[in-house]
C-alpha cells in the first residue's frame, strides 16, 4: 500500500486549528437594585423622613453609622501625649442607608494555549444620611452608569 504525502499547507492549517479551538463569552451582570436620577433628586434635606426614602427607594443594601471607635483611635494616635478633647457629632450615630447597583461588563477567550480575561465594573452609589429625628441630613450620590 502506498501512503499519500500530507501537504504542508494541510498540516499548517490544521495546526492553526487546534491552536484556535476554543470560546468566546461576552456578557454582563447587575447587582444590586437600580437608583433613578428623579428618585434621588426627589429626597429633599431636612423634609423626606426615613419612611419616605424607604417608599421611594427601597430597602438599602445596607444599613450603616459612622465608625466612632475607629475615628476616635485615629485622633489619640495623632495627638499622641498631648491632651485632646474630642466633641463628636451626635448625627454620625444615626444611621446611613447605602444604596448600590453594579454593572460587570465580562469577555473571556479562552483558546488551547491562550486565555484572556477582561472584566469592567461600573456602579450606581447613594448614601442617606438621617438626623435625629429620622429626617434626611444629607445625600451622596455618585453616579456611575450613565
Amino acid at each position: 500500500m502506498r501512503k499519500t504525502p500530507i501537504s504542508p499547507l494541510l498540516a499548517l492549517s490544521s495546526a492553526a486549528l487546534a491552536l484556535l479551538a476554543g470560546c468566546i463569552s461576552i456578557g454582563r451582570t447587575f447587582d444590586g437594585n437600580p437608583i433613578p436620577r428623579e428618585a434621588v433628586e426627589s429626597i429633599v434635606k431636612g423634609k423626606t423622613t426615613r419612611a419616605e426614602v424607604l417608599e421611594i427607594l427601597g430597602s438599602p443594601k445596607a444599613v450603616e453609622s459612622a465608625n466612632i471607635t475607629n475615628l476616635a483611635e485615629e485622633a489619640v494616635s495623632r495627638y499622641a501625649g498631648e491632651e485632646l478633647v474630642l466633641k463628636i457629632d451626635p448625627a454620625l450615630f444615626n444611621d446611613v442607608y447605602i444604596y448600590e447597583q453594579t454593572r460587570t461588563k465580562h469577555f473571556v477567550l479562552a483558546l488551547i494555549l491562550f486565555n484572556y480575561y477582561y472584566s469592567e465594573e461600573e456602579a450606581d452609589r447613594l448614601a442617606v444620611f438621617f438626623d435625629k429625628e429620622g429626617k434626611v441630613l444629607g445625600v451622596g450620590w455618585t453616579p456611575g452608569l450613565d
